[in-house]
């Protein structure tokens, strides 16, 4: 099966978006026009997240507070960042996900 990015969010330092997972899917590529070439990022995955903040080190977005963090690794590559979880998220849960750039490689 195959699982895309929905609600997607995006500023000078992070993206923020929320799959469904079906249960197989551990990778997940989500468009980012603003990160432009290869880099590193922390990745943080939440899921049965019901309290939202915008906390320090999630990139300014609004993030879960609670929930179930998910092992979770991303890789920028070009306009694109490669979401990686492990293990895959259940199917029919919904992921809470924010990607923040740690800087610019050449």
């Amino acid at each position: 099966m195959s699982i895309s990015a929905t609600n997607v969010f995006q500023n000078h330092r992070a993206v923020a978006f929320q799959f469904t997972g079906d249960g197989s899917t551990t990778s997940i590529t989500v468009p980012h026009g603003r990160f432009g070439r290869s880099g590193t990022a922390q990745a943080f995955v939440v899921t049965g997240g019901t309290k939202f903040s915008t906390r320090s080190g999630r990139g300014g977005h609004s993030f879960p507070e609670d929930g179930t963090a998910v092992t979770a690794t991303a890789t920028v590559s070009g306009l694109n960042v490669i979401l990686t979880t492990s293990p895959a998220v259940s199917n029919g849960v919904v992921a809470f996900c924010t990607v923040v750039h740690d800087g610019e490689t050449d």
